[in-house]
């Protein structure tokens, strides 16, 4: 059975006074209530969590139901994955789905008295799904959660791995002071750049790349291409460095099920794209994108290092972004070609009942204190 949590109005029908700020609250429609699922039993809203998806204040491909859903499936880690589905109206309704957030499996005997979100190395971006013009409303329903959990009171909500300029992060700071939440966000981390010169530029290596044969981009426009594309690309994979060293997707039977049936599922409403670059034929780089627009992550990659001095995956992503106008491709390759972005992931605490947005805290400081806390 779901588990149910419900922010309810006064006996007397009326609504609390609204504090300075508030205005956005009302839009919710009154009562909120909050369901907890885990990931796995999500399959039977999928519909209203696509709909929540694509108008989320940051749409993120690795909540969406055709990453989540699979990775449930198919991946150990993301077995015990709750998540706290927050809807309009009362406890047992079917009221409009306003927030979708994973939660971290509790691992204490009693439970946290801080809800934390779920994590995990394969996500990009792990911010939560809360509809763009309910932001407000469905943080203070998550942050008035008391006696839920497991805990006799909450102490608010901690989101691991988002993008510290995000959407999310920073409307969230410019609502706390007036809702009167204690939200701290961290510095980030921002994987490091290659260096800016030092290596020939890509125009020259394709020209000598071209020297050994016809070099054409193979895009997958149909499922069937899809999946042949794909498979391509784990064959390569599994003749290289990776498939040494015994980190080759196909070495993973879960793995491999798991990336067939996302990029299956992300390609039906256009998030998943699977590129080729070929010689006379043969595939030398490869990659899968994920996301809309012109904002995308590069998901999984490789390349024939029989041609690495000739950077193939590197030629094969600018000429993605070229072609496909994107603003921001997030992902990291080996080399010294700058062809994709850096997104700085932080930590946001969120605490109930404080007045007043808090500095940004030291890099690690929360993880430093959450440990300090699972030990004592």
């Amino acid at each position: 059975m779901p588990n149910l949590f419900a922010l309810n109005t006064p006996a007397d029908g009326r609504r609390p006074a609204a504090r300075a700020g508030t205005s956005h609250a009302a839009k919710a429609g009154g009562t909120l209530h909050i369901e907890r699922r885990q990931l796995s039993a999500c399959a039977a809203i999928e519909a209203e969590w696509a709909a929540l998806a694509a108008r989320a204040i940051e749409p993120n491909p690795f909540y969406e139901p055709g990453f989540a859903l699979p990775a449930a499936q198919h991946l150990v880690s993301f077995r015990n994955v709750g998540v706290l589905l927050v809807r309009q109206g009362r406890s047992g309704g079917t009221g409009r789905l306003l927030g979708f957030i994973p939660l971290q499996p509790s691992r204490r005997l009693f439970g946290s008295d801080v809800l934390t979100g779920w994590n995990d190395a394969r996500l990009g971006s792990a911010a939560p799904l809360i509809d763009r013009d309910e932001l407000v409303p469905v943080v203070e329903a998550v942050l008035g959660m008391r006696g839920s959990w497991g805990s006799t009171t909450s102490s608010g909500l901690l989101l691991q791995g988002i993008d510290r300029d995000g959407d999310l992060a920073q409307a969230i700071l410019r609502q706390a002071p007036a809702m009167g939440w204690g939200a701290s966000l961290g510095a980030g981390t921002t994987p490091p750049a290659p260096p800016a010169e030092g290596g020939p530029d890509l125009s020259a290596l394709r020209h000598g790349l071209s020297r050994h044969g016809e070099l054409a981009l193979v895009d997958s426009a149909s499922r069937q291409e899809l999946r042949d594309v794909v498979e391509m690309l784990l064959a390569l994979e599994a003749s290289g460095p990776r498939a040494r060293a015994g980190a080759a997707t196909l070495q993973d039977i879960r793995e491999t099920a798991f990336l067939r049936a996302m990029t299956r599922n992300l390609a039906r409403s256009r998030q998943c794209r699977a590129s080729l670059l070929t010689l006379d034929g043969q595939p030398i780089a490869g990659a899968i994108l994920l996301g809309r627009g012109n904002r995308r992550w590069l998901y999984a990659s490789a390349q024939d290092e029989r041609f690495a001095s000739f950077a193939p995956l590197a030629q094969l992503l600018a000429q993605l972004r070229r072609r496909s106008h994107l603003h921001e491709l997030f992902g990291e390759i080996a080399g010294q070609h700058a062809v994709t972005d850096r997104l700085a992931l932080a930590e946001m605490r969120l605490r109930p009942g404080a007045r007043g947005s808090l500095a940004p805290e030291r890099p690690g400081a929360l993880s430093r204190a959450r440990r300090a806390a699972a030990a004592g």
